[in-house]
């Protein structure tokens, strides 16, 4: 079934909604930066993100009266569209699954951590009333030169 021409609420919808995705993209930039983690799952959809910024621009040029580019571009918005829904729909989800999982390990290691260094915390209180077992500790700047007292 071939698509209506392209209304301008159309056009504004789907501006808006890249813009969204726009914004949500830099921010997963940013944390992957802060992560230390590839841009590789970001940069296929920035790319095709771009394309659909540049349709967009194209079709808000095309006139009125001009049916057949209105038609044309109509297609090609739907395909984007199209193609939105599917990411979000499987790759996103594919993705968060994916995401929620490493969280699951990383909380889980997390929490062994924990409790290694809680049972070590008993040890040494347990041990803390025999003054034989309590480590040596000097606490200070050692071999630090005396702070200047400005000729006092």
């Amino acid at each position: 079934p071939v698509k209506s021409p392209v209304s301008a609420l159309d056009l504004n919808r789907l501006k808006s909604t890249l813009c969204t995705i726009k914004l949500a993209i830099e921010d997963i930039d940013i944390f992957n930066k802060i992560l230390n983690r590839p841009r590789v799952e970001t940069e296929a959809f920035a790319v095709r993100l771009l394309e659909g910024e540049e349709l967009v621009r194209k079709c808000s040029t095309v006139k009125r009266w001009n049916v057949f580019m209105r038609l044309y571009y109509a297609k090609k918005l739907s395909k984007l569209e199209n193609s939105l829904i599917n990411f979000f729909q499987i790759d996103v989800a594919a993705l968060h699954f994916r995401e929620s999982k490493r969280i699951s390990v990383l909380v889980s290691d997390l929490e062994e951590k924990i409790n290694q260094i809680t049972t070590m915390l008993e040890r040494c209180e347990i041990r803390a009333c025999d003054p034989d077992t309590v480590p040596v500790v000097v606490v200070g700047f050692q071999g630090m030169p005396p702070a200047n007292d400005g000729g006092r």
